[in-house]
């Protein structure tokens, strides 16, 4: 029998951009629906990615920076060297 997607654990760097995105959005007082018209994504779409159930595309990456009003690397601020390093737990 096959894992549900609730059942599989999440992808840690998915599951940082997700925190990320909430914090973002919420620091803009902003819905998720909100976002999800202003970036041009569904609101379930959203919700996948601030669950960490999803990890965003390139393409979706700018529709969020755009909507947000900044730039993917600053979208991205979290996920400094050693970040990455720890997530995906190389040696160091």
């Amino acid at each position: 029998m096959a894992a549900s997607a609730r059942d599989r654990q999440k992808a840690p760097e998915a599951v940082l951009f997700g925190q990320t995105l909430r914090r973002l959005r919420q620091e803009r007082h902003w819905s998720q629906e909100q976002l999800a018209e202003a970036a041009g994504v569904t609101l379930n779409y959203i919700g996948n990615l601030e669950r960490g159930e999803q990890g965003p595309s390139l393409h979706i990456l700018v529709r969020l920076a755009l909507a947000l009003e900044m730039g993917i690397a600053e979208l991205l601020k979290d996920f400094g060297f050693d970040v990455m390093r720890s997530l995906l737990r190389y040696p160091p």
